[in-house]
């Protein structure tokens, strides 16, 4: 992202927001250059704490770029019905509006 890790982690905040969901996971914490996700609050009850004992969780984390920006690493896992849309990088880029750069 171009901004300052500040800037990009407060728009990344509302904009992750629709991308999480659909996923299953919403912002539970926001920490210093990371935002922590985990699964929805829904009824029944049992089936959220399913969710949450299976390990779906989402973490975000904001570092300075050498070009003067963000680089953006998002890490987790996600239930398994979910899993093709989490893991697809143009998901997640879209709702930031960065440039996908895949580590390998």
């Amino acid at each position: 992202m171009r901004e300052q890790p500040a800037e990009a982690q407060a728009r990344a905040a509302s904009a992750l927001a629709d991308a999480a969901r659909a996923v299953g996971l919403r912002l539970t914490r926001r920490g210093a250059r990371e935002l922590s996700y985990r699964p929805r609050v829904r009824f029944p009850f049992l089936l959220m704490l399913w969710h949450t004992l299976n390990g779906e969780r989402m973490t975000v984390t904001f570092e300075p770029d050498s070009a003067g920006g963000t680089r953006v690493k998002i890490s987790g896992a996600a239930a398994r019905g979910r899993h093709a849309l989490a893991a697809d990088p143009e998901h997640w880029s879209d709702a930031l509006g960065a440039s996908a750069a895949a580590e390998r």
